[in-house]
């Protein structure tokens, strides 16, 4: 059977470091291994980048400013390439408001997919739930930034139901934005579901640094991945590691990508637990084993997720991982034989489950990490690339 010809689309820089675009980027991967040919327009193609004159790379601000004042041109750009190599593809998935074209103006008359890493609506409706839940005012860095990107939200909520209704088959990556988009949206069976993955390769990293059973127990570490956002869990987190620490004071609660400075998500904490808190802002994804091989559990107070990287990392790491059952996070966890998920927004019962695991005993404990290891195997992209590619496939004979 030939091999398909695909074109990933997405609005942001194609990294690995960023959610979004590591789904396609690792997918595509995957898919090339399977003899497919995968191509990609991305930001970088959209807005190339002229060499600075110190030659150094524009710092995290400048970044997010420039992104803000291109966003509303990229889908012009984006259907325009898409346009002029029409002929060239077999497949066009676009992020979920990258192509709000019609076929006809794309000239092009293979599959269209239309791909969602988290909902948009999903995350309006939490901005409108924390407002209520958290009436005094956030954080300045909070409002900075919805400030900053406000256009590049409504230009999205704007392009978001063209972009559905021109596609032949929608993508999303939880069963919560399935039930919104298929029976919500009433775009029923042209929906279907993929979750994240990891590579057998990021598997393996994870497994062969992980330290023991018993140097785990005595670190005491709590470990968690996210950006320091309400939706991540920072307006629940000081109440979580107050409870912890008041009964575990030697407990250590290591914060990564954060994106912030360290002194900064330290001031969100009660001044009793602060000394405890190691925060590092960023790191490149082949540094995350080393940094979670000594911890003893995950936790992931959050909200919203499309499907959860950080969650599925801790478990891969062998972290019994304490979550709110919240979309995404929900689609792991429900497969644990050893349940850690927590009603969303229960602080009390959230730091009660993190102190049972801090505290088990070794044979226990082992029993929850191979537990956790189990789950994270069952998402393996090799299998959610062959399996994406057989549904791309039948779509596609279908419409032709």
């Amino acid at each position: 059977m030939s091999g398909l010809r695909i074109l990933m689309v997405i609005h942001t820089a194609w990294s690995r470091d960023l959610g979004g675009p590591r789904v396609q980027l690792e997918l595509a991967e995957e898919m090339r291994a399977l003899g497919h040919q995968v191509e990609k327009f991305s930001y970088e193609d959209a807005f190339p980048r002229r060499p600075s004159a110190n030659g150094r790379r524009p710092g995290r601000a400048t970044r997010i400013v420039e992104a803000v004042l291109t966003n509303r041109s990229f889908a012009a750009r984006a259907g325009a390439y898409v346009a002029a190599h029409a002929r060239r593809f077999d497949i066009v998935e676009g992020h979920q408001t990258d192509l709000p074209f019609p076929k006809r103006r794309l000239s092009f008359d293979g599959l269209l997919v239309a791909r969602s890493v988290g909902l948009i609506p999903a995350y309006r409706d939490f901005q409108r739930f924390a407002d209520r839940r958290w009436p005094e005012p956030a954080p300045a860095r909070e409002w900075a930034h919805r400030t900053l990107t406000s256009l590049g939200r409504r230009r999205r909520q704007r392009d978001l139901l063209p972009s559905l209704r021109h596609a032949d088959l929608i993508n999303v990556s939880n069963r919560d934005d399935w039930h919104a988009v298929a029976e919500g949206m009433g775009f029923g069976d042209k929906v279907v579901v993929f979750p994240f993955g990891l590579s057998e390769t990021r598997r393996d990293a994870f497994l062969r640094q992980r330290a023991s059973v018993e140097e785990r127990l005595a670190n005491r570490t709590v470990a968690f991945i996210g950006t320091w956002n309400s939706r991540k869990g920072a307006r629940d987190w000081p109440e979580i590691a107050a409870r912890v620490h008041h009964r575990l004071p030697a407990t250590r609660f290591l914060l990564l990508g954060t994106g912030f400075a360290e002194e900064v998500v330290r001031r969100d904490f009660p001044i009793a637990t602060q000394a405890s808190v190691v925060v590092v802002p960023s790191y490149r994804g082949e540094e995350l084993p080393g940094l979670l091989a000594g911890a003893t559990v995950g936790a992931f107070p959050g909200y919203l997720e499309g499907f959860g990287f950080g969650v599925l990392e801790k478990l891969a790491a062998g972290l019994p991982t304490v979550a709110y059952d919240a979309p995404g996070p929900r689609d792991m966890l429900c497969h644990q034989e050893l349940p850690t998920s927590i009603p969303a927004g229960d602080t009390a019962a959230f730091a009660d489950r993190l102190l049972s695991l801090l505290t088990l005993s070794p044979g226990a404990y082992a029993a929850h990490s191979a537990d956790s290891t189990r789950v994270a195997a069952l998402f393996s992209w090799s299998d959610i690339a062959a399996r994406t590619i057989a549904t791309y496939r039948s779509a596609l004979e279908r419409l032709r």
